[in-house]
C-alpha cells in the first residue's frame, strides 16, 4: 500500500516575508503600465500602417504631421471651438433637467409612474432616428445640434440619478422621518449627499454620450465642428486628418472622464474608487 503524505503549511518565515515584500515593491506602477501600453499600441499602429494601403490607413508619423499642420492653420482649433460651444450649452441643460427630474421622480413614485411611459419610450427610441425631424423643426444650425446633444446626454444623467435616489438606504429616510424632519430639509441633508456619487457618474456618462451626439450632429446637420471635420476629411480621402480628429476626440473624452472621477473623489471621498 502506497504511503499517503500529508503536507501542512507552517508559518511564513522572515526570509519569505521579506521576499514577498520586495516582490510587491518591485511591481511596476500604474503609470509605467500605461506608458508601456501606449508604446505597444504605437508599435501596433506602425505595423498596421506598413501592412495596409496608405489610402486607407495613415502611419503615426503622417498623423502627427497632419496634426501639426491642422494646429498651425487653425482648422483643428476652429472645429473644436464650434463643437465645445454646442456641447457646453447642451450639457448644462441636460445636467440641470436630468438631475432635477431624476431626484424628483426618484423620490416621488407617483410622479415617476406618470412620466415613466413617456421617458422610457423616448429612451428606447434610437436618438439618431430623431435627427431628421429635429432638422425639420429647428433647422441645421446650432439650435438643432443642441437638441441632438441634449437627447444623447439627458437620459444617461436622468436614469443614473433617479436609480441612485431609489437605492438610498431606507434607514436614513426613516430616521429623518422619526425626527419629523421636513421634506425640503431631508432632500438637502439626506437625499442630495447620498446621491452625489450618482450625480457625478451621470454627468460622466452624459458627457461621453453627448460627445457621440456632437460628432453625429456634424455628420447629419451643418457640417462644421469636429464631426464636420471628420466627414469632410473622409470624403476627400485625407486619412491622416481623420485620424488626427479621432485622436483629439479620444483625448478629450479621456481627460473629461479622469476630471470627473477626480471630482467624484473630492465630493464623495467615502465612495470606493477604481483607481487612486
Amino acid at each position: 500500500m502506497a504511503r499517503r503524505s500529508i503536507t501542512t503549511a507552517g508559518p511564513i518565515s522572515t526570509t519569505e516575508a521579506g521576499f514577498a515584500r520586495r516582490l510587491v515593491e518591485r511591481r511596476p506602477s500604474d503609470n509605467v503600465v500605461r506608458i508601456l501600453t501606449f508604446l505597444g499600441l504605437l508599435a501596433g499602429w506602425q505595423l498596421l500602417s506598413m501592412l495596409l494601403p496608405r489610402i486607407f490607413f495613415a502611419s503615426p508619423g503622417k498623423t502627427f504631421e497632419a496634426m501639426g499642420r491642422m494646429i498651425t492653420t487653425g482648422a483643428l482649433g476652429d472645429a473644436w471651438r464650434e463643437s465645445l460651444g454646442v456641447l457646453v450649452v447642451a450639457l448644462a441643460i441636460s445636467a440641470g433637467s436630468g438631475i432635477g427630474l431624476g431626484i424628483l421622480l426618484g423620490r416621488f413614485r407617483l410622479a415617476d409612474r406618470f412620466f415613466e411611459p413617456l421617458l422610457n419610450g423616448l429612451f428606447m427610441t434610437p436618438r439618431i432616428a430623431l435627427i431628421p425631424i429635429i432638422a425639420l423643426w429647428l433647422g441645421y444650425q446650432e439650435g438643432g445640434k443642441i437638441v441632438v446633444v441634449f437627447l444623447f446626454s439627458f437620459f444617461e444623467i436622468f436614469f443614473t440619478v433617479r436609480n441612485g435616489v431609489r437605492t438610498i438606504d431606507a434607514q436614513f429616510v426613516e430616521v429623518a422621518r422619526a425626527y419629523c424632519i421636513p421634506e425640503r430639509v431631508m432632500l438637502r441633508r439626506v437625499i442630495l449627499p447620498a446621491t452625489t456619487p450618482f450625480v457625478v457618474t451621470g454627468l460622466r456618462l452624459g458627457l461621453l454620450h453627448g460627445m457621440v451626439g456632437i460628432v453625429l450632429a456634424g455628420f447629419f446637420l451643418e457640417s462644421n465642428g469636429i464631426g464636420g471635420l471628420i466627414l469632410e476629411a473622409a470624403a476627400t480621402w485625407r486619412v491622416a486628418d481623420v485620424f488626427t480628429a479621432l485622436i483629439t476626440v479620444a483625448a478629450f473624452g479621456v481627460a473629461m472622464n479622469y476630471s470627473l472621477r477626480w471630482l467624484e473623489a473630492r465630493v464623495a471621498p467615502w465612495q470606493p474608487r477604481a483607481f487612486a
